[in-house]
């Protein structure tokens, strides 16, 4: 027998009602089923099929098989009867409703199709009022009442809910706070006390963790999965949540209430309770709330539920206290460390496994702290605070706790150098735990992130001029030469990079310093492996605190780099390493100069430096007008950058520090117009291009100067422009100070007179007009002549550019120059002025007679013995 026998087999049982015999058949019948087998026909054996399972209330049988004969048979209308009969014996009555829909719509004679789809709208509709009016919050919140004993007069006689109920009810709750549009409607219901009330009395434990969840959603309201990125500006929170949060913190600072009191003593020994309570502390309230402090404190010393779970959250909710105070600014009222804060401190630093939390807790307390911007009975002995608070974690025997104070340490440094010189000036400890964890340190992943907190610290020390002599006195160049030269280490890391860095820092203070550490290594080769480990740490640190470590390692090697590449000696021997060379240029991408202006700064004060000789004197100024126009910001970073510079590495305006030959400045020079690897354009020029439209005014005026130094090799133009070099410049020819003015004026008209100008982009060939006539009036015959030539170069593209440079009165300017008493000058006025006569405005000028002078003067210098003015005179 085939499938279709099998299925009139199964007719005949079904008429004959034997159901179960019917199936047999019928499913006989699909196994059968070939895969050329009609689908309609088998679609039509799942008909019947599920009819019998209806027939012996096989529901769940029913809907399989009446679901996978409407796969084949979308509008089989049998097949959506019996898949609607199944859904409502199965409890889906909007499922239901909807098949019996499709069947009354197809067949408005089938009755019992009609007559179920107009039952289940009724019911659909009545069990939709009723879920919805059983959750709206004044019927959840008297649940939560009636399960505190506390019925309403209606309620008398109903069951008190069960605790699955109320649990329930809190999930519910928080899906509306964190919704966010109904947190006004909750706290007008008085959810808030309500909460407070049941969470503060005797009730099931999983109960008031509910009830802290359900506050800690409203207090967080939308944001629920995070607070914003680090920044500045305060927090945008909604009115609403603001409101819960007053409300909240007012109440527990209430001290006839005793509520956080009470909450602390019930919280204490459920771990789930402390780390919701703390995380409502940190977001409701402010530093000076010590009663919540104290919480705080206790939730650091709860082991419950494991070794830093509890812990681990109040650190959280104190980075929220500080974090929302610190973005406040000035609007916010400066921080001043009580005994709470410092035990809160002090149990945290105590706290292991939570390095990275730990520094951001710390970054934002002595960034707060150090603030100066307060009165004077505000004031912090930040040193003081500082030294008491991580002195004993610096001479903790634990691995894990000696490394959180050093973790502490340098945040203290990040935060303020200067309380930090006073107090590694006040004790030894803090030097002492340095250089220990940086030589000898511990076994284990604990030792290893000491060493590289204490190398951090390091780096940030020999920022300062007087940490770096500190350091230095108490022996620092020794250990971190003995370190780098243990060739036991199978490996090589971070921590290696940061104290070449710091190494490269030292070398730059004294001539003795820099003698010892050439002598006693290869530095070079030291200072490629650090660049390298750099730019693989920028690219591949994930986190906020490896980015910050990786982004760190990179400004101070390039400090060091600039403070060392003022000195001949340090260029002699970097000349020659290509590829430490090479680290150098790669550290940064353009896209970080245009990001981070410090970093601009330091990349063009390096290349400045590099091409710069004993012959290229900075000449002294009586005003800087170009400082006037520098912001608060830059002119702070500007000059902490020189304090901390030794004083033989300052920039020197006598030229008294020997920046070497120019032959040796010539070669770094043409290394900045090396095209890279890949064929594109000098990635030094680029860069520079980058610090020309995004840096400070200060790293415009030494780019402009390095671009200048570049530019008087005739043979690096063309790399110029390849390299962006003709935008950038002209980024930078209206600077205020008049000395890297000029430079980009020069440098453009340099590039222009060897370039061909057809090469420059249409926009650049425009732009550049205007610059080079303001050379013409320079009070200095070589501006004036290479001003000259440039345009004169430049006006042979087009009729476009001879016309802008004649309605900007470029005719007289040249005429002018002829009087000049240099040859030179006279000739390039001339060649300038022989090719604006292409120009049809002064061919008509001519014609018409109205160039009587121009005539004459033309005429005379046909006269003379000058073979090149007679030309550009006849022509």
């Amino acid at each position: 027998m085939g499938p279709l026998e099998r299925k009139e087999a199964g007719n005949r049982f079904f008429k004959e009602g034997k159901w179960s015999e019917a199936i047999a058949e019928y499913t006989t019948g699909l196994d059968e089923c070939s895969p050329d087998f009609p689908l309609d026909q088998k679609a039509l054996i799942l008909s019947n099929r599920s009819q019998c399972w209806l027939k012996l209330e096989k529901f769940q049988n029913t809907f399989d098989d009446a679901d996978a004969c409407l796969k084949i048979l979308p509008e089989h209308t049998k097949s959506l009867f019996r898949r609607a009969t199944a859904h409502e014996k199965l409890g889906r009555a909007s499922d239901a409703l909807a098949d019996f829909a499709r069947v009354a719509r197809a067949e408005p004679q089938n009755r019992s199709a009609v007559e179920a789809a107009q039952r289940l709208r009724d019911e659909v509709v009545r069990h939709s009022q009723q879920r919805q009016e059983a959750e709206l919050p004044s019927n959840l919140l008297e649940v939560l009442r009636n399960g505190a004993g506390k019925k309403a007069d209606d309620a008398a006689g109903q069951a008190e809910p069960s605790i699955e109920e109320q649990l329930e009810v809190c999930m519910k709750l928080r899906k509306m706070c964190l919704r966010g549009n109904q947190v006004s409607a909750l706290l007008g219901d008085g959810v808030l006390e309500l909460l407070l009330d049941r969470a503060s009395g005797d009730c099931n434990p999983e109960l008031r963790q509910a009830f802290l969840q359900c506050l800690v959603a409203l207090a967080h309201g939308e944001d629920a999965e995070g607070r914003q990125e680090a920044g500045s500006g305060p927090l945008a929170v909604p009115a609403p949540v603001a409101d819960a949060r007053k409300q909240i913190r007012t109440v527990f600072n209430d001290p006839s209430s005793q509520i956080l009191a009470q909450l602390k003593g019930l919280c204490r020994h459920h771990a789930g309770s402390m780390r919701h309570l703390a995380v409502l502390i940190g977001h409701c309230h402010e530093p000076e709330d010590e009663h919540a402090l104290d919480v705080l404190h206790a939730a650091l010393n709860c082991s419950e539920g494991g070794e830093k779970d509890v812990p681990q959250a109040a650190i959280v909710a104190l980075i929220s206290i500080f974090d929302t105070r610190r973005r406040l600014g000035k609007l916010g009222k400066p921080v001043v460390p009580s005994r709470a804060l410092q035990k809160c401190l002090e149990s945290a630093l105590g706290v292991s496994g939570c390095g990275e939390l730990l520094q951001s807790l710390l970054a934002e307390v002595f960034t707060l702290l150090a603030d100066n911007d307060r009165p004077q009975e505000m004031q912090v002995d930040l040193s003081a605070f500082g030294l008491r608070l991580l002195e004993p974690f610096l001479q903790s025997e634990d691995p894990s706790l000696r490394s959180n104070g050093l973790a502490g340490l340098s945040c203290l440094l990040t935060a303020s150098t200067k309380a930090a010189a006073l107090l590694f000036q006040q004790s030894a400890v803090p030097l002492a735990a340095v250089l220990q964890a940086i030589s000898k340190p511990a076994e284990g992943p604990e030792g290893r992130e000491a060493q590289g907190h204490a190398a951090e610290c390091l780096l940030l020390a020999t920022a300062d001029q007087k940490l770096r002599l500190h350091w230095i006195e108490g022996g620092g160049i020794d250990v971190l030469l003995g370190v780098l030269s243990d060739g036991s280490k199978s490996s090589r890391g971070l921590v290696d990079a940061k104290l070449v860095a710091v190494l490269a820092t030292v070398a730059a203070h004294s001539k003795e310093v820099r003698e010892e550490v050439f002598e006693r290594m290869d530095f070079m080769m030291e200072l490629r492996f650090a660049l390298d480990i750099a730019r693989d740490a920028v690219q591949t640190a994930q986190g906020d605190r490896l980015r910050k470590q990786a982004k760190l390692l990179v400004r101070g090697l390039y400090e060091s780099c600039v403070c060392l590449a003022i000195h001949g000696e340090f260029k002699e021997k970097l000349v020659g390493t290509k590829k430490t060379l090479s680290a150098m240029q790669s550290l940064v991408q353009p896209e970080d100069l245009a990001a981070d202006p410090n970093l601009a700064f330091l990349f063009a004060s390096l290349v400045y430096n590099l091409c710069k000789s004993r012959e290229d004197k900075v000449r002294a100024k009586k005003g800087d007008s170009m400082l006037d126009d520098l912001g608060d910001d830059d002119l702070k970073a500007l000059e902490e950058f020189y304090e901390r510079m030794p004083a033989e590495s300052r920039p020197a305006k006598n030229g008294e520090v020997d920046a070497g030959s120019k032959e040796l400045a010539a070669k770094f020079q043409g290394w900045c117009v090396q095209q890279s690897e890949g064929g594109g354009g000098p990635p030094v020029i680029s860069k520079l291009a980058k610090c020309a439209a995004h840096g400070s005014t200060h790293t415009k005026s030494l780019t402009a100067l390095a671009l200048k130094l570049i530019c008087s090799e005739a043979s690096n133009r063309k790399f110029v422009v390849a390299g962006g070099g003709i935008r950038a410049l002209l980024n930078l020819v209206d600077l205020q100070d008049e000395a890297a003015r000029d430079a980009a004026r020069q440098a453009l008209a340099q590039v222009c007179i060897v370039t061909n100008p057809a090469l420059l982009q249409y926009s650049e060939q425009l732009d550049a007009v205007r610059p080079l006539m303001q050379l013409l009036e320079h009070r200095h015959e070589l501006l004036q002549f290479e001003g000259a030539m440039g345009l004169t170069n430049l006006l042979s593209v087009s009729d476009d550019l001879r016309t802008r440079a004649l309605q900007a009165d470029c005719w007289r300017l040249c005429r002018d120059l002829l009087f000049s008493e240099n040859d030179q000058v006279q000739r390039a006025g001339l060649e300038a002025m022989c090719n604006l006569t292409m120009a049809p405005e002064v061919l008509e000028r001519f014609a018409e007679g109205k160039a009587e002078l121009e005539l004459k003067l033309f005429g005379s210098f046909c006269n003379i013995e000058d073979p090149a003015a007679q030309v550009a005179a006849s022509g």
